[in-house]
């Protein structure tokens, strides 16, 4: 009987891709089949996983297209969702192969849509091709299934989504990438890793979410009438105005400077307060890549203080537009959708 049972999804990204043309060397990489990939894991056979003197099974399950993950959609996250909603019960963990370039905004995603996760849900991939002669594919890849079956090795269970990348196991909703090619391409700016796999795995159970009280349930719903807007010296009113006056946009997140500092000029105001006055939500995050926002320290934030502005605290740009998405998904009215935008629902704020 196997010790523990996890599924993998393969959707697609760097760890399984191959030279469009393989007789042109410098041909553009393209996403290859599940089978080409598997075929560069030996050690994960079609009866399991043999390490240590345990056995682990395996389900596998890949995207009919798999993709480069910068081709992703918030509807691939849903589509991720329900795969592994539809298979809950039947596994001990989960583990998602996904492309580095929106792996921090799925994860993000995955972990609002997935509530109350009582098992890990881990994603990797890697920064070269698996079929490469120096890819971190295989330790990338064998270090999420010490993870997501941690049940088999005597590990403590990390209930929730997280990325495994380097020998590291950071928070989903607290990651970012942070390297097109260094093989650290993730960091977690304001919470520490949540595991390290070195010689010894420490999973450090203290910075891991607890085991969830409720039970798990699956959105079904996102609101994807939300943008982003990075503020840089020159940015004009009328030029943001144009971006988010439009009614079709009920969510603004704007990556303000410092600790939430923005043009306090009349027009620049107005326009924010034009978009208040039009229903829109609007929450600020921090440009930089550690730290927070605390809307009101500087005289050049205390101005937003006043037009209902949310604070999106030390929240990762990734995980805030996730955030509301899914929280502007359960059409609540708008002072709980405030609310449950400042609350730290799965550890991704601190204050």
């Amino acid at each position: 009987m196997p010790e523990a049972r996890v599924f993998i999804l393969y959707t697609g990204g760097t760890i399984g891709m191959g030279h469009a043309d393989p007789e042109v060397p410098n041909s553009p990489l393209v996403p290859k089949s599940w089978e080409e990939l598997q075929y560069f894991m030996p050690a994960i056979t079609p009866d399991g996983y043999f390490t240590q003197g345990r056995h682990i099974e395996f389900e596998y399950h890949s995207f009919e297209q798999v993709m480069d993950s910068s081709q992703f959609s918030s509807d691939h996250w849903l589509m991720m969702a329900a795969e592994i909603e539809k298979r809950y019960d039947q596994f001990d963990g989960f583990i998602i192969i996904h492309g580095t370039d929106t792996m921090a905004y799925t994860a993000s995603g995955l972990s609002f849509i997935l509530q109350n996760l009582a098992k890990p849900l881990v994603l990797t991939g890697s920064q070269l091709p698996i079929s490469h002669s120096r890819s971190d594919a295989i330790t990338n890849l064998s270090n999420a299934i010490h993870i997501a079956a941690a049940k088999a090795f005597g590990l403590e269970i990390i209930p929730e989504v997280c990325i495994c990348f380097n020998d590291r196991v950071l928070r989903g909703n607290r990651s970012t990438k942070a390297s097109t090619n260094d093989f650290e391409g993730f960091v977690s700016p304001n919470y520490p890793a949540l595991a390290e796999l070195e010689q010894e795995i420490n999973i450090r159970k203290r910075y891991v979410l607890p085991m969830p009280e409720k039970s798990f349930s699956c959105l079904r719903k996102l609101n994807t009438r939300v943008v982003e807007i990075g503020l840089f010296p020159g940015l004009r009113p009328e030029q943001l105005a144009r971006l988010v006056l439009d009614q079709e946009v009920e969510g603004l997140l704007l990556r303000t400077y410092g600790s939430g500092n923005a043009p306090c000029s009349p027009e620049f105001i107005g326009v924010l307060e034009k978009a208040r006055e039009n229903g829109t939500i609007i929450v600020f995050v921090t440009q930089c890549q550690e730290g927070g926002v605390n809307i009101g320290r500087y005289g050049a934030s205390s101005p937003f203080a006043t037009l209902g502005v949310v604070s999106g605290a030390d929240m990762t740009h990734e995980a805030a537009l996730a955030k509301m998405m899914a929280v502007m998904g359960l059409d609540l009215p708008h002072d709980e959708t405030v609310r449950l935008l400042e609350t730290d629902l799965f550890g991704e704020r601190s204050y």
